[in-house]
Order: structure tokens, then C-alpha cells, then sequence
């Protein structure tokens, strides 16, 4: 990676809203001002609940911003970072929902993270206490 001036940005979020259109503000009106780009989650879907961070399927572009052509394309005149978020996935997922059909019995079990995995002797009240703080503002 080079010693330049990185932009990070969502692929919706400048331009047109699509990956072509941030690939044109590039080339355009911004050319030249950033040796890198750091693009966030782009996965389908990038309309979940957290913004791509939670995507259905980790091999897939979200139509409504592009094609893995997009991505390539991204990177052809500066460095490209992509997150590969590796620990996330939407709880819509074919691996989720395999998992809450098949339970441990899921090839995907292994993904997620249990309360039996965290607390192996039982989650205490003062665990779920520092979990989750009720009656905060």
C-alpha cells in the first residue's frame, strides 16, 4: 500500500450510488486526489440492518451496486482494501438458517458462537448484566 491519501467509502454512498459511479467520481472530479480506496462491505445485502456488515452471502456483490466487474474495476488505477468481515453474516443467511434448522448437527455450526461456547459452566446474572444494561439512556 502506498504512503497517499486513502478514501474509505461505501459503494452507495458517494456518487450515483452505484460502484460505477464512484468508479467515475474517481476518475473524474477526484482523480488523482487518493492512491487508495478502501471500500466497506459491498456483499449482498448492504440494505441489512448494519449496512452491509451483515451480509447473505460474503461471494456475492449486491445487485444494486454492481458485479465483482465493478470491484475489479475499482482498483485498476489505486490500491484497492475491500472487508472481507469474516465475523458477520446476516441472520438471514443460508448458513444461519441451516443452522437454526440442523443446530449442532449443521455443517455451519461451527460459525456461531453459542452460550454454551462462551459460558461453558452457565451464564451468572452478573454475565448477563454486563451484556446487557437495562434501563440505560
Amino acid at each position: 500500500m502506498s504512503h497517499e491519501v486513502q478514501l474509505i467509502a461505501y459503494g452507495d454512498r458517494l456518487g450515483g450510488g452505484t460502484l460505477k459511479d464512484l468508479k467515475a467520481l474517481l476518475d473524474g472530479p477526484l482523480a488523482g486526489l487518493f492512491g487508495g480506496l478502501h471500500l466497506l462491505p459491498f456483499y449482498d445485502s448492504i440494505s441489512g440492518a448494519d449496512a452491509g456488515f451483515d451480509p447473505t452471502d460474503h461471494l456475492a456483490v449486491d445487485p444494486v451496486l454492481g458485479t465483482w466487474d465493478d470491484v475489479r474495476a475499482l482498483g485498476e488505477d489505486v490500491h484497492l482494501v475491500v472487508d472481507l468481515i469474516v465475523n458477520h453474516i446476516s441472520s438471514s443467511s443460508s448458513q444461519f438458517q441451516d443452522y437454526l434448522d440442523h443446530g449442532a448437527r449443521s455443517p455451519y455450526a461451527g460459525m456461531f458462537l453459542t452460550e454454551d461456547d462462551v459460558y461453558p459452566g452457565g451464564m451468572r446474572d452478573v454475565d448477563r448484566d454486563a451484556l446487557f444494561v437495562i434501563g440505560a439512556d
